[in-house]
């Protein structure tokens, strides 16, 4: 494969706003609680990487979300992100794909695939998910793995996808952790089974409460996650 973006967050001064759009406004989905903004408090870059830190001001919850749509996407290949995750109670922070342009519909038609998912009431549990619009959480049956993370948010780890025609592979410190092929156990292989035949871009965020976050303990207020590095590869000749 041939690397074709690569950010090193730990050496910026600066957020390339060309590249990374940061999104504001406190109505999102998923009943979640915070409210994103465009400040230093809540999205800085330090040393570490690049910090999206969830606070309380106000009385309000306060984090980060930063994508890339329209800017930087890519069809088939590898994407590579050092991060550690936040603890707290109520986190619910995200490393996920969605489609440019959705040309199958608003989600879950045009599919979403999630690189890794985290939430503060079960620290020891990755999530790695794949949602299309016959198979997504709503429906209760969908492309998903839980697997062991006793130290995530200790240390920073390296979470990864490969993503060919007929399959996504997902990583774990550079460890195959599960597979999803297109059509697998009689499933549907046209774009409602399988969106994944088009362009994605990148999302970053850190999301409190909500459907899956849970309930938020205001008391662990801050929380971070930070991100040391994303790299962005594209399928060689040689690549199936």
């Amino acid at each position: 494969m041939k690397l074709i973006h690569s950010f090193d967050f730990r050496t910026m001064k600066k957020l390339d706003r060309s590249i990374f759009n940061v999104r504001t406004g406190d109505k999102w989905f998923n009943n979640e609680e915070q409210h994103y903004t465009d400040q230093e408090d809540t999205l800085y870059l330090t040393d570490q990487g690049l910090v999206f830190e969830a606070i309380l001001k106000d009385k309000t919850v306060e984090s980060a979300r930063i994508d890339t749509e329209d800017t930087l996407y890519f069809k088939y290949g590898r994407v590579e992100i050092s991060a550690l995750l936040p603890s707290g109670l109520g986190t619910w922070p995200a490393l996920w794909l969605l489609p440019q342009g959705s040309p199958y519909g608003r989600w879950p038609k045009s599919g979403e695939i999630d690189i890794v998912e985290h939430i503060g009431r079960r620290l020891n549990v990755l999530y790695f998910s794949l949602h299309t619009e016959l198979y997504n959480w709503q429906k209760k049956e969908f492309y998903t793995y839980e697997h062991p993370g006793h130290d995530v948010t200790e240390v920073f780890h390296t979470y990864a996808i490969e993503w060919y025609e007929d399959r996504i592979m997902f990583e774990l410190d550079g460890t195959e952790i599960v597979t999803f092929y297109k059509g697998e156990d009689g499933r549907d292989v046209s774009h409602q089974g399988w969106p994944f035949d088009q362009p994605f871009f990148l999302i970053m965020n850190l999301a409190m409460g909500g459907n899956l976050g849970g309930k938020v303990d205001y008391q662990a207020l801050p929380q971070k996650m930070i991100v040391e590095t994303v790299k962005i590869y594209e399928l060689g000749e040689n690549d199936a």
